[in-house]
């Protein structure tokens, strides 16, 4: 498992790249995408999950992908599409775009089974994960729920809860680290990414929005 300061994430060949929410005009999120494509290999596919409810969302997302030149992609349709092909699309990407849910809850429940053992596979293979908005949250090990109480994560980021907020992370994060002393919260804001590699590389990509709070655990030390 890579480790950095406080960060330790899932081992694998490639890079999870956790984006902000989308400024409302699309600014700078080009540039984290073309940062994606530019570390991602060239002869793979890029496949575009539709978490939003909306397919022609994704569609349009891989429009825009391949404006900035990625190669061919194709929408993965969680809904529609069977277990089996689910996951054999999306092992074999090199780039995989999560766009953004309509909150932490509905890309958790739409991601569990079949979808994340594909990103997985696509992760460990050397693939480029991207999670923009509020599907970036589910990567953490604890998500906070749209009620306020705390579910189970992915657990891809060992002892995180991940907000897409350009708020102090710090007050939306207050309810986990009261129950998880022992974790901790990342903020990312929006045009900004988290971006955590195969060798320990700990970048922040964009504008630059991305903050840390602690839980009580770590300030007692």
């Amino acid at each position: 498992m890579p480790e950095q300061n406080i960060f330790r994430w899932m081992d694998g060949r490639g890079w999870l790249i956790l984006s902000g929410r989308l400024t409302p005009d699309g600014a700078d999120v080009g540039d984290i995408r073309s940062l994606v494509l530019a570390r991602s290999a060239a002869d793979g596919a890029v496949a575009c999950v539709a978490l939003s409810g909306d397919v022609s969302a994704a569609e349009r997302l891989l429009d825009d992908l391949e404006e900035l030149g990625a190669p061919s992609g194709y929408v993965v349709d969680l809904v529609t599409e069977d277990d089996l092909t689910i996951t054999k699309r999306l092992s074999e990407a090199s780039v995989i775009v999560l766009d953004s849910a309509p909150d932490a809850g509905t890309a958790r429940s739409l991601l569990l089974g079949a979808p994340i053992e594909g990103i997985q596979t696509a992760f460990e293979n050397g693939g480029m994960i991207l999670a923009e908005g509020h599907s970036a949250a589910v990567f953490g090990t604890w998500v906070r729920t749209q009620e306020g109480g705390v579910t189970n994560g992915m657990e891809w980021l060992e002892g995180a809860v991940v907000f897409a907020t350009d708020h102090p992370v710090g007050g939306v994060a207050r309810t986990v680290l009261e129950l998880q002393p022992h974790g901790y919260a990342v903020g990312i804001g929006s045009g900004s990414a988290l971006a955590l590699g195969p060798d320990g590389e700990v970048q922040v990509w964009g504008r630059g929005q991305v903050s840390v709070a602690l839980g009580s655990a770590y300030v007692e030390q």
